[in-house]
């Protein structure tokens, strides 16, 4: 199940469909494709679907209680440590390949 970005935030429950009803099983507030596709896998082979908030429901006087949307932050810090491990290294690659290394810190080769 896909939807817009401005569709949400939507109602998505989740139905046994046993004999000629349809058993109700979940229900839950997405804000998000991944809040959905979380909930459908979480209640694979039953019959899903999908409703907008009621008025009531958006109120914020009611008891429903609204989610803030939060930036998903860009980057991580293990891609700069990665990062910057792998400039280190090659400094010392460099340092040791043209000898300045070993000049500057006075290490002898071994003889």
């Amino acid at each position: 199940m896909r939807l817009r970005d401005n569709e949400f935030p939507v109602v998505v429950q989740a139905y046994d469909p046993t004999g000629s009803k349809d058993a109700f099983v979940a229900e839950q507030v997405v804000y998000s494709q991944a809040e959905i596709d979380s909930f459908t896998s979480r209640y694979a082979g039953l019959l899903i679907k999908a409703r907008e908030l009621s008025d009531v429901e958006t109120n914020t006087d009611s008891e429903v209680v609204t989610r803030r949307r939060t930036r998903r932050k860009s980057g991580s810090a293990i891609g700069w440590v990665l990062f910057l491990i792998v400039v280190i290294v090659a400094l010392l690659v460099w340092g040791f390949s043209t000898g300045w290394i070993q000049h500057n810190f006075g290490i002898q080769p071994p003889v």
